[in-house]
């Protein structure tokens, strides 16, 4: 399967050598604003315009970059292709969601979203309809804020929606949380900088009339501490997974 990569940050670096390891798989093109990051791939494929980044012929291109590159690259991409999201986040922001998804029904292209950095996604997804409260609190070492508070501190508390749009670079989870279950409107989001944490930690509550659900995930940070190594391997398994759908 032919793949096409932006964002050559720490998830996307991780995932270009992920493929490059894979005989199965072929990094057709790579694309970032970043000269000195794209150096270090073939000339061939390596690409600092958008545009003929997106002429080169892939199976899917896998976003690995911010919520900024997937709200001006993302409709555009699935014109023609298939698209894997890593910022999650753009999606709480209503008229991009719209737009993205229009953009699929009227191409017939697929976006996919990896589970990211916590588990049970699957779950939440099966008991979509009978869910009637979902929270989710995650504690990150203040490094991983770009603070360096002494004590544990409550940054945000309220909905997913207002909240992920705060913190784009930390909560892609409670956006596909919030896609997987209720919404982001009814799902409740408290993120916590805590000097005790020594993993990003995720928290989920969820109720309905199946019963609760509790999951807690400790995930260590990556090499950028804003992101979990769990994000990027749960990416890397979904590319793995739409392979299959090729086959």
């Amino acid at each position: 399967m032919r793949i096409s990569l932006i964002g050559l940050g720490a998830i996307g670096s991780f995932l270009a050598e992920k493929i490059n390891s894979d005989k199965s798989l072929k990094l057709v093109a790579v694309f970032d604003a970043d000269e000195i990051k794209l150096a270090k791939f073939n000339k061939k494929i390596a690409f600092s315009s958008f545009d003929k980044f997106l002429k080169v012929k892939t199976n899917l291109v896998v976003e690995a970059a911010s919520v900024d590159a997937i709200k001006k690259f993302g409709p555009e991409i699935l014109k023609k292709n298939d698209l894997l999201i890593m910022s999650v986040a753009a999606m709480a922001d209503e008229k991009f969601e719209k737009k993205i998804n229009a953009a699929e029904k009227r191409h017939g292209t697929k976006m996919f979203i990896p589970s990211g950095a916590i588990i049970g996604i699957d779950g939440i997804t099966a008991v979509k309809n009978l869910l009637e409260e979902v929270e989710i609190e995650t504690r990150k070492p203040p490094r991983g804020f770009g603070r360096n508070d002494e004590k544990e501190t409550v940054l945000f508390e309220g909905t997913a929606r207002q909240g992920v749009p705060k913190f784009p670079q930390n909560v892609n989870v409670a956006a596909t949380l919030s896609l997987a279950g209720i919404g982001f409107d009814r799902t409740k989001l408290r993120i916590i900088s805590d000097p005790a944490m020594k993993a990003n930690q995720h928290t989920i509550k969820a109720k309905g009339s199946f019963g609760e659900f509790f999951i807690q995930v400790k995930a260590a940070p990556s090499k950028n501490p804003k992101t979990s190594s769990l994000a990027a391997l749960s990416a890397f398994a979904k590319i793995k997974e739409i392979q299959k759908c090729w086959s």
